[in-house]
């Protein structure tokens, strides 16, 4: 799935989808989800899959010893932001609020986790990316947040990336930054513990090389 790659060029017959100029309209975005990708994939390709699911192995936060140290975005704390339309790429203004939204990335050797009006459960997907395993959320607590952390590309969040992807961390082993596990006990009274849980995937029974218009 790594050596042989596609263009696809679709058009749809929906009136809704031809008639929107915008990639990003719910419309538009159709052709990218949903149904119409998987009917263009099992015509073309001639796809055919299932889901599984399996036990694994996995985390969960849940409060730490000295307790929830986050108190609740107020209602209207952070700006709201449109699903699958484009981020703004200029810092925002300093007067205006933060956008609605989680980001995660890197930067050195450190992990960044960023997010404004998000719940725990949000968290808890977030943190699936670093840990290498899907993270639940055990914590009861709900209500939306905003929360900054930076923490170590270490033994504790080796992150989870395809072999064939270069590694996007800098040179160091990100001692300068604290683990994860004390970012989230002493910022946020949280503690990831290892825990077993469902995990739903795709097995594909069958696909083959496209056909030609």
């Amino acid at each position: 799935m790594y050596s042989d790659y596609y263009t696809i060029d679709a058009k749809s017959s929906d009136p809704a989808v031809v008639a929107s100029d915008d990639p990003y309209s719910p419309a538009a975005r159709k052709l990218l989800t949903g149904t119409m990708l998987v009917a263009l994939l099992e015509d073309r390709f001639q796809l055919r899959m299932h889901r599984e699911t399996e036990q694994i192995p996995m985390f969960s936060i849940v409060v730490g010893g000295s307790g929830f140290k986050l108190q609740p975005m107020q209602e209207g704390g952070c700006t709201p932001h449109e699903p699958g339309t484009p981020l703004p790429r200029d810092p925002l203004p300093p007067d205006r609020k933060p956008l609605c939204i989680s980001r995660i990335g890197w930067q050195a050797s450190h992990w960044i986790l960023d997010a404004a009006g998000q719940s725990m459960t949000n968290l808890a997907y977030m943190l699936g990316m670093p840990t290498g395993r899907p993270v639940l959320d055990k914590t009861g607590i709900t209500g939306q947040y905003v929360f900054h952390i930076v923490f170590a590309h270490d033994q504790n969040a080796p992150g989870k990336f395809p072999k064939e992807m270069p590694s996007s961390f800098g040179p160091g082993d990100g001692t300068d930054a604290p683990t994860l596990p004390t970012v989230l006990e002493q910022q946020l009274g949280l503690t990831l513990v290892p825990d077993t849980g469902p995990h739903e995937y795709v097995e594909i029974d069958a696909v083959a090389r496209p056909l030609i218009n």
